[in-house]
Parts: C-alpha cells; structure tokens; sequence
C-alpha cells in the first residue's frame, strides 16, 4: 500500500513494492523488502530505524546506486511518472545529481582528498548544468556563501581535509544543490557533528526547504532530528515498513511496537529514569527470508501466539486513517 501525498495527490515521488538483496557469495540478504511510499514536493519524510533496517539502502535503490551485489528485484520508482528503475544508465546518471541528488554518511569519504573543493563542485554545474569550468567555479562560491561557510572563496581554493567536519557537510550540501535538483536524499547528514553544529545544519535544510520548495528524504536513526525537521515519518525494521504517518502523530503516539521501543530508548529531561530502556535481542537475518511471522515478534513486549502465526500486511491504524501500520495489536494497545 503506497501513502499517497496528503495535500496534493499528485506526488513527486512515488516507490511502489520496491524490494533489493544483495547476492554475497554463500547467501542472498533481502535488504529492502516491498517498500512503498509517496512524497509532495516540498515536503520533509524522515525513513527511521535501527543501523541495517534497510533505511539507506532504499535511498541508494531510488538513485541505483547499488553496489556491484545488490539490485532492484522487484518494484518502481517513479519521478513525477518516471520509472528510474527502468530507465538506461546513461540517462540515469542525468538524473542524479540534476534531478534528484544525496548528501553521503560521511563528507570526508565522499570528497576526493586531492582535489580543490571547487573543483569538486564545478564539475556538477558543468555536467548537469552545462556551464564553463569558470561560471561552475563561480555559482560553486556562492552556494558555499549560501550554505554558511565563511570566506566561501578562499575555502573553495582549499582541499577537504582544510575544513572542518560540519564545513565539510556543508560542502555536501552546496554540492548536492549545485544541480537544481528537485529531490534531495539526506543520508545521516548530522551523524558526526556535535549537537550545536547538528542544529546549524538541520536549520540550513529547513531554509533551503522552504527557498526552493525542495522535496527531502531524511535517512536518519536520530527521532529528535526526525521531530526537528520531518513533517512525516517512515519507521523501517528488518527491511520492511513497519509504520508511517504524520511526524507529530508518530512521536506523540506510536502505533507499533517498534516505533514505541525506539522512543523509549531515547533520553529525555522530562522522564526520571536510572537507565535508559533498551530493545532486546537481536533484528532478525535478513537472508532467512521470507519470514513467516511478525519480524519484531521474538524482540516485543506485546507479542501474543498469533504474531508467530504470519507476518501483517501494512495497513490502516484505524478506518479510513492515512497512518499504517503492520501490527495485529490495536493502536490503543501500543500507545496506551
């Protein structure tokens, strides 16, 4: 079941059953597993979950930026009525970084070490945009302005290991922009950064949201930047969307387990609590699949003899409701 965009109908994105594995060499792992999910433009969807819940490899499914073992086996991708999954390579490879573009984990690992910032930045304007080197240096410096790094020029001239960590993010943000695309897909972008750089950094995006009317998929593990920025969520465990709705709704009051177990393990100075709450046990393996019960069944303070019977589809909280949920357990249930 696909949500559809909440105040258009007319969604910009559109995944559709979008399943990947990886074929290693002893085993095949289903890292991405019937995942449907539309978004607006303009609009901010966070996909949260623990590390291995398929959240980045769904960002990297939608740019087919797969490694050389994984690919699409099912499902569509579709930008503004496009299918990315079918197109070919060479019309892909304008559509990333013009179109649609992805900020990485880690800025250090993202920029080349032996050339100038620049450079780096140039080259986008010139493919996707088809400026000379000098016009592309030049809208380079003003994006690097743009997104808060002082003395934009001269840092330009610099190499990557001259600029500090949230400079260096902020790099990869002018980078991703340089394109004019209409989707931006933020893979963890505040995970190394100290939390006044992180809220400088989230601040910049809801700015840049907001300028450009710039659709965003947040890919983060951190609910507090989800609640910072998001105006809808996407929970994923085990490869597989576990519950979605609106951000406030979500935080305010989880639907499945999961979601709940999450927000329990994160400290807050409104609870006394002599330890912080943890999820037991282990996410399941993801290539014994297909699963035959609830994935988060043998980790839920919930669970009862029919979650262990099959797994739930993904399906309205309650009549008529735009949240979904793939849980047997009534909303009141988890929530209350």
């Amino acid at each position: 079941m696909t949500e559809g965009d909440p105040r258009t109908g007319e969604p910009l994105l559109s995944v559709e059953a979008l399943s990947t594995e990886y074929a290693l060499e002893d085993r095949v792992v289903r890292a991405v597993t019937d995942v449907s999910f539309s978004i607006a433009r303009g609009e901010v969807v966070g996909l949260v979950g623990e590390s291995g819940s398929g959240k980045s490899a769904t960002g990297l499914s939608i740019l087919r930026l797969l490694p050389p073992e994984g690919r699409i086996v099912q499902g569509r991708v579709l930008l503004a009525g496009r299918d990315l999954a079918a197109i070919a390579e060479p019309e892909m490879r304008r559509v990333r970084g013009g179109r649609v573009a992805m900020i990485f984990q880690d800025p250090m690992t993202s920029l080349n070490p032996y050339l100038r910032v620049e450079e780096q930045l140039a080259e986008v304007g010139v493919l996707h945009l088809g400026l000379t080197r000098r016009e592309a240096i030049a809208r380079a410096v003003a994006l690097l302005d743009r997104v808060g790094i002082p003395d934009a020029r001269s840092r330009a001239r610099g190499f990557p290991h001259e600029l500090s960590g949230g400079m260096r993010q902020r790099a990869m943000i002018a980078m991703a922009l340089l394109g004019n695309p209409e989707l931006l897909i933020a893979d963890e972008p505040t995970t190394a950064l100290d939390v006044t750089i992180q809220a400088q950094i989230l601040e910049l995006l809801r700015e840049l949201v907001k300028e450009r009317g710039l659709s965003v998929i947040l890919v983060t593990h951190d609910l507090g930047v989800v609640a910072e920025v998001a105006d809808r969520v996407l929970v994923m465990y085990a490869g597989r969307i576990v519950e979605t709705g609106s951000a406030r709704e979500v935080l305010a009051a989880p639907h499945h387990p999961y979601t709940l177990a999450l927000l329990r393990s994160v400290p807050r100075l409104d609870r006394r609590a002599t330890r912080l709450e943890s999820i037991q046990g282990m996410p399941p393996r993801l290539d014994q699949g297909p699963f035959s019960e609830c994935t988060f069944a043998p980790r839920c303070r919930l669970v009862q003899g029919e979650c262990h019977a099959k797994e739930p589809s993904l399906s309205p909280a309650h009549v008529g409701s735009t949240r979904l949920r793939r849980c047997i357990r009534s909303p009141d249930e988890v929530s209350g």
